[in-house]
């Protein structure tokens, strides 16, 4: 009798026990809710401004690098009004040296980006939500009493990753000494696959200042920046938007170059082969 008595007494203990982990006031316990997958925004990426008080637009990219919920763009970013290649800014370290910041919250973002306007430095602070776990949009405000609404998306037609190569074709001209007939570019650019940076060659055909190059540079969102260290020529390129499958670009000449020092120009390229991903 001993031993029943005690294994009833034990049993009733279990289920006491039991019934009082599941219940709390009469209420069962219920699990928490799962954690919310971090939105992952690392990338090339093109931003659009569009101002409410009639500051037209602007054009921002950028290479965004996510760590938990932070991130933040590299410095090369260009900030460019009414996608004009000759307004851009950034892409100039150490002089210039824009680098956006910002924060997720679930799908919730906050971004800000400081750069050099024409009438003084602005920051823009855009705040917004994340749609398809990669594309941006809200309404943003400046420190120059502009505001508006804003979006931001993967690039549409990044450069190609190396061992494969974009040819791009096109013209281009000096703008202090313009040439009857304007030199004809036909250039390579491949961009390599554990990072943004850019490698290519041109070929420059009816210039008297440059014959090729070789280009070491960045891609930035759609956009891009080549440079010849030999020949001292940078090159910023913009994307000609809705398709971006040709560019406007500007190029310079550094005042202390062997040929054609200080000279300056624009151009246009377009991608020969748009379909070879």
């Amino acid at each position: 009798m001993k031993w029943i008595c005690w294994g009833l007494s034990l049993l009733t203990a279990l289920i006491i026990g039991v019934s009082a982990g599941c219940s709390n006031n009469g209420t069962t316990k219920q699990a928490g809710p799962s954690a919310q997958p971090l939105v992952n925004i690392t990338g090339q990426y093109d931003l659009l401004l569009t101002s409410s008080k009639g500051g037209g637009t602007t054009n921002i990219y950028a290479d965004f690098k996510q760590d938990g919920t932070s991130f933040t763009g590299t410095p090369n970013t260009l900030v460019c009004p009414s996608n004009d290649v000759l307004q851009c800014k950034g892409d100039q370290a150490p002089s210039v040296s824009i680098i956006p910041s910002g924060t997720l919250n679930g799908t919730n973002v906050t971004l800000e980006v400081s750069f050099p306007g024409t009438t003084g430095p602005d920051t823009v602070t855009m705040i917004g939500s994340v749609a398809a776990g990669k594309y941006l949009s809200g309404t943003f405000t400046d420190s120059l009493g502009d505001s508006g609404s804003w979006r931001a998306s993967p690039a549409e037609r990044p450069i190609l990753v190396l061992p494969s190569f974009d040819d791009l074709n096109g013209t281009l001209n000096s703008t202090s000494n313009p040439l009857q007939i304007s030199p004809t570019v036909l250039m390579k650019v491949g961009q390599n696959l554990d990072s943004n940076t850019l490698s290519g060659t041109a070929i420059i055909l009816n210039s008297t200042c440059l014959s090729s190059l070789n280009f070491s540079g960045d891609a930035i969102g759609d956009a891009f920046s080549l440079t010849d260290a030999g020949s001292k020529v940078s090159i910023i390129a913009l994307p000609i938007l809705p398709l971006g499958w040709s560019f406007t670009f500007s190029y310079k000449i550094a005042p202390n170059a062997a040929s054609c020092a200080g000279d300056s120009g624009l151009g246009e390229l377009t991608i020969a082969n748009p379909w070879d991903y």
